[in-house]
């Protein structure tokens, strides 16, 4: 027997993630009740008053109305109760510099979910501290940390809504960090596969970057402009502007970014038949990672040479670095579903080209079970869906 709703108890994070998105919007809840009946949907405003209070979950068509209204993912709603888990793991820290502190030092080390908790805490001290005053350039830093562990967990649509509550205060931030909002902007749409948008935001930041002589900035947005036309196709452009970034990065010892611009770079190369070259870089990356503990790196660069050596039509290889890759992406407190799915793909490709049932199910049977987990928007991504989509997916 269904239960009913009032007797379920809801989560108090999706409530006030509903409420901020009906606010944001300026929405009293009975403009919202009006809205959901012009969209075939049913929620009164005594229910929505209940599930941001989080007396109740609403049910999954009335999500999804409320995805309609808000113009945001039903994902979105999912991570968000998914982030509570993490309540019991927040900080106990005073200072916000501190949290914050803290919180990059996990993002360094790969360990994201910690890292996102030290932002949350930086942000709740932050705000608790305006005291009437608005927000300032202390809270935008620590929002914008925020989004980029969000995005590290595979949330892109909670990482894009906490960008946008950054620019609501555009006016009292730096020219540096309204730069780096756009960018990191430019990153969720990339993902996201709207990669027009994503480019010219990226070329914008660019701009900003140089004009304020921010160096570190700058190499970010040319990574950015760079990865978009690696994905589009345009290798030359990309290697271009990679280099351009690594330069940057190197000069301002920035090895983090440097090893995943390494990586792109070498996988160019030995995909264009420079295999000396680009093994050269994968070995100095490995190596690197290996020393400094970066395991999102580590495994970034394992995937690289999976994708290189697809393309080269070496299948051996292909097998070999995606178990390294899995290894490590699969391993540690948090799994890096983008990586493990671009393994999963690969090995699926060159299964079927190579009449390997067997193997086909096994990576076919891995596609499905990562799929749901992952907004982001690729080339891979589209081509599984499309399969899915044409009923090919069904196996007897």
């Amino acid at each position: 027997m269904k239960m009913p709703e009032t007797q379920i108890n809801g989560s108090v994070r999706l409530g006030h993630y509903l409420r901020r998105l009906r606010t944001g919007y300026g929405y009293s809840l009975r403009k919202v009740e009006e809205k959901a009946r012009i969209s075939g949907g049913d929620i009164d405003n005594s229910q929505l008053s209940r599930y941001e209070k989080g007396l109740c979950y609403p049910s999954f068509d009335k999500l999804r109305v409320l995805a309609n209204i808000f113009n945001v993912s039903i994902q979105s709603f999912s991570d968000v109760i998914d982030l509570e888990s993490l309540e019991q793991s927040r900080p106990l820290h005073q200072d916000p510099e501190q949290a914050l502190k803290e919180g990059s030092e996990e993002v360094r080390l790969g360990n994201f979910e910690n890292a996102y908790a030290c932002f949350e805490r930086a942000v709740e001290l932050l705000e608790s501290s305006l005291n009437g005053s608005g927000p300032d350039e202390r809270l935008g830093r620590a929002r914008l940390s925020k989004a980029v562990a969000l995005h590290k967990l595979g949330k892109l649509s909670l990482s894009e809504n906490e960008l946008r509550q950054v620019l609501r205060f555009s006016s009292h931030l730096t020219q540096t960090l309204l730069c780096r909002v756009i960018l990191q902007l430019s990153n969720i749409h990339a993902e996201l596969g709207d990669t027009y948008l994503a480019d010219l935001e990226a070329r914008r930041a660019l701009e900003m970057a140089r004009s304020a002589g921010d160096r570190e900035g700058e190499a970010m947005a040319l990574h950015g402009v760079g990865r978009i036309a690696d994905e589009d196709g345009r290798s030359d452009e990309a290697i271009s502007f990679y280099r351009d970034a690594l330069r940057i990065h190197d000069e301002q010892g920035n090895r983090h970014e440097a090893l995943i611009l390494r990586a792109n770079i070498g996988a160019q190369y030995i995909a264009r038949g420079k295999e000396r070259e680009g093994m050269r870089m994968m070995r100095r990356n490995l190596e690197e990672t290996r020393i400094s503990g970066f395991r999102r790196q580590a495994a970034h660069t394992y995937t690289k040479l999976v994708e290189a050596y697809y393309r080269r039509g070496d299948n051996e290889k292909v097998r070999k670095y995606a178990r390294e890759s899995d290894a490590l992406a699969g391993s540690g407190q948090v799994r890096y579903v983008d990586i493990l799915f671009l393994n999963a793909y690969y090995l699926w490709k060159i299964a079927i080209a190579e009449g390997n049932q067997v193997q086909e199910r096994i990576a076919f049977g891995r596609l499905k079970y990562l799929r749901p987990s992952l907004e982001r928007v690729s080339l891979e991504v589209s081509d599984f869906d499309a399969f899915i989509e044409k009923g090919k997916g069904r196996k007897p």
